[in-house]
């Protein structure tokens, strides 16, 4: 087996993946395209976004809910290193640029056929672009933004998830991985309240709402926030060494 890193051979796999793909791609693109001739509302593109996203980033190693599909993707003369990459530059950079792509189709065609039937002067608006005001508004009145950057971040973490899972389980890995997630999610809210109990004494639900009395002040929420984002980003590739170890493990 090939054990040399080759950039070309990446480009390969890629182009791989579009043969094999292309009818799918071109169809569920266009499909798209039309859904955001209706679809304008920037939190319902954002939640298309990630929903679409990682039901595309669960089926990256699909070859392995299948043994001999997966025996063949093996014996692929290219490194476990550059099979990843590909993947992670498909299901990350590239769905992320078409959804970009087919989001500002979508809204032109939209704009202007609505307005050639009503007669009306209606401008492009491409709000998913602006957006910087999706907010969480907590009972202390901190608000805490979600711009572009942070979507495509938020974006990024839950494609690695996914991609991780499709290695993590032979099959059904897009139910197992979304279950594994939820209870994940679970159990660390469980931790978070009872060290927000035990550190800062005080808090009590009301409706669907968390009340937090910080003994602190706004500084250590804020240090808390940097400290919280700091070890977002550094998931993302954690999450994908994570990946290449495993992919290594299918290989032994």
């Amino acid at each position: 087996m090939n054990t040399t890193f080759n950039f070309n051979l990446i480009g390969l796999l890629i182009k791989r993946f579009f043969m094999e793909n292309k009818q799918k791609e071109i169809t569920f693109w266009g499909i798209t395209t039309v859904i955001f001739m209706i679809m304008r509302e920037p939190t319902s593109v954002e939640m298309f976004l990630y929903i679409s996203g990682f039901i595309f980033a669960a089926r990256m190693f699909k070859e392995f809910g299948y043994t001999p599909g997966g025996m063949h993707y093996l014996l692929i003369p290219t490194t476990q290193l550059e099979k990843l990459i590909s993947n992670i530059l498909l299901s990350i950079v590239y769905y992320f640029i078409m959804f970009l792509i087919t989001y500002t189709i979508g809204t032109l065609l939209g704009t202007l056929i609505g307005n050639l039937i009503l007669s009306t002067q209606q401008p492009v608006g491409l709000d998913f672009f602006q957006i910087g005001s999706i907010s969480t508004v907590w009972e202390n009145n901190i608000i805490h933004h979600n711009g572009f950057w942070k979507i495509f971040l938020d974006f990024a973490q839950i494609q690695s998830i996914f991609i991780l899972g499709s290695l993590y389980f032979k099959r059904n890995a897009l139910s197992r991985t979304f279950l594994s997630l939820i209870i994940i999610m679970v159990v660390l809210v469980l931790i978070e309240v009872f060290l927000l109990r035990i550190t800062f004494g005080t808090y009590h639900l009301s409706g669907q709402s968390l009340k937090f009395i910080f003994a602190s002040g706004d500084n250590l929420f804020s240090s808390f926030e940097n400290a919280v984002n700091i070890i977002e980003y550094l998931f993302i590739p954690y999450l994908w060494a994570v990946s290449y170890f495993r992919l290594t493990e299918k290989q032994v």
